[in-house]
């Protein structure tokens, strides 16, 4: 009887050992560089989500990297926010982008290449951003220097990008041609080469364009290059165009009429929803920072093609990610 007794509990505590520690999930030491696309929090604990300065990092910001958890397929960055104490923080790596330039095993989330590598997108992602908004969070910009109420991107949202997405490679598919990798400065990049008539078409719902911050720079080579389908000018046109269908289904409309004001955001999905289709609603991320709104990001298909219907790309779209908007938020004016 003692020896059966001693063989349960030997048991027992071999099985609390294996719980304890199965798969066990290590913080890689990197370096680099997180650009925030949204504002979320900046935990000091992760696990627990402790926060006890209620620190975010905000959408447009870049934060140094200093550790990763699973670099193959990151889940969280531990960033330096230099104002918080302590200045270590975890966030979310759906929160933005990474560069990791040092360190680690994952090369940013690049497994064998095939996270940047073009032609694999298995759907898009087009980032739309409400200028106005942005422009409170980031004045220092170019193109937030433009106060005229009478601009396109005063009463419309603007292009942010069109992103290929690849499921596996979570937020990290990209830099797909010669360029590997993010440069300080947007206009670092080479220049893009369009012609006159996709120049025109581009600068009016991409203000970086005429203002000369060159997020069209950034834009192409870390995601137009993964897509293997248009020339350069052929994926800026088709970004434009799903752009402008966007607002001119009526969505433009709905916010024009409501320019600083609060607007419920159920209210927003709800105009959204009429025009686009009930599938958007599952599939539309909203962004807000300071109680504005400031980004929506649609989730698209993988059969994108020149003339294709917006609607319809989103039918088929894998679901988006939460939004982080409150019950309600401010459309912003134009220089205010």
């Amino acid at each position: 009887m003692i020896t059966l007794r001693k063989s349960m509990v030997f048991q027992v505590f071999l099985i609390v050992l294996t719980i304890g520690h199965a798969h066990p999930v290590w913080a890689d030491k990197v370096s680099g560089v997180f650009t925030a696309q949204q504002a979320c929090p900046a935990y000091v604990s992760k696990n627990k989500s402790t926060n006890p300065d209620n620190k975010q990092i905000l959408a447009g910001s870049q934060y140094d990297i200093i550790e990763v958890i699973k670099p193959g397929q990151p889940s969280w960055y531990r960033v330096v926010l230099p104002n918080a104490d302590p200045k270590e923080r975890w966030v979310s790596a759906e929160c933005g982008q990474a560069q990791i330039t040092g360190g680690g095993t994952g090369g940013g989330g690049n497994s064998g290449g095939s996270c940047n590598t073009a032609g694999q997108a298995d759907s898009y992602v087009l980032a739309l951003t409400w200028q106005p908004a942005f422009c409170e969070t980031k004045p220092d910009k170019a193109e937030c220097k433009i106060t005229n109420p009478k601009v396109y991107q005063a009463r419309h949202f603007s292009l942010h990008g069109l992103w290929p997405n690849k499921k596996s490679c979570g937020i990290q598919y990209g830099f797909c041609g010669d360029v590997k990798g993010q440069k300080s400065n947007f206009c670092d990049y080479p220049a893009v080469q369009l012609d006159a008539d996709s120049t025109a078409s581009l600068a009016e719902v991409m203000p970086s364009v005429t203002s000369g911050s060159c997020l069209e720079r950034h834009e192409w080579f870390k995601h137009g290059t993964c897509q293997a389908n248009w020339s350069m000018g052929g994926y800026f046109d088709l970004a434009a165009d799903l752009t402008r269908q966007f607002n001119d289904a009526g969505v433009a409309y709905f916010m024009n009429r409501r320019i600083g004001q609060q607007v419920r955001t159920e209210d927003f999905l709800g105009r959204v929803v009429a025009v686009l289709g009930p599938a958007v609603k599952d599939r539309i991320k909203l962004t807000c920072n300071q109680g504005m709104l400031v980004e929506v990001q649609l989730n698209l298909s993988a059969d994108l093609k020149p003339g294709a219907d917006l609607e319809k790309l989103m039918e088929n779209a894998p679901l988006q990610g939460k939004s982080n908007c409150g019950d309600t938020f401010l459309v912003d004016a134009i220089g205010q």
